[in-house]
């Protein structure tokens, strides 16, 4: 059987922070907090689901075990990226101050958002569904947003808890945070015209409203 393992430089978290690092507009910790944040588990999720002192070890292991010949076998946009990332040092040695990062922040509160302000991908990571409300609720089928959101929430039952119960969790906590951070609401409601608080407590309003009156016993 062929095995594919460039698909370590390639996928995932760890590619996600080369990325940025390559594109360079903003310090690698800060984005390294930032991925933080995006992943930050409750009290409630399985101890599994944090996962920045694994990506640090695997970082570990992805340097020693680091040979130029494998790494000229991946693509070539993945190559490009590591060595942006690591600028004048060698790869492995980036491997290894970033991974030095990952347990920083992981022993660490995330970053305040005054601090380190929240990043488009930041926000598009943990709000994806509330990223294109204007695909559908503006295109000028209904007069109203509320009226746009309704016929979604009744588009989607009786299997609200697939999607209307995600879509009201991002809105209350994107509502919450703009309440919290004056920092947070200026640049999170920045990306999108459509994104208001406005359209927010519709979401939340009517998705509370229709869970109340037809998912509860």
């Amino acid at each position: 059987m062929a095995v594919h393992p460039e698909g370590i430089f390639t996928s995932g978290p760890l590619f996600q922070l080369v990325s940025l690092a390559a594109n360079g507009t903003d310090p690698l910790e800060w984005q390294v907090l930032r991925l933080r944040r995006a992943l930050w588990t409750e009290h409630w999720d399985a101890a599994w689901r944090s996962p920045m002192q694994p990506l640090a070890s695997q970082l570990d292991y992805m340097a020693t075990t680091f040979t130029e010949e494998f790494f000229a076998d991946c693509p070539e946009y993945a190559r490009r990226a590591w060595l942006a990332a690591a600028g004048p040092k060698s790869v492995p040695e980036f491997m290894g101050e970033l991974a030095m990062l990952l347990r920083v922040a992981d022993r660490e509160w995330p970053g305040d958002y005054s601090t380190v302000p929240v990043a488009r991908w930041e926000a598009e990571a943990r709000f994806p569904l509330l990223r294109s409300l204007d695909t559908w609720a503006y295109d000028g089928e209904y007069d109203s947003f509320e009226e746009a959101f309704q016929a979604h929430i009744d588009g989607e039952h009786p299997y609200c808890n697939e999607e209307v119960v995600p879509f009201v969790a991002q809105a209350q906590t994107a509502l919450s945070l703009c309440a919290e951070s004056t920092h947070f609401r200026e640049a999170f409601l920045s990306y999108g015209e459509s994104v208001t608080p406005a359209a927010l407590k519709i979401i939340a309003e009517l998705g509370h409203a229709h869970m109340r009156s037809h998912h509860v016993d």
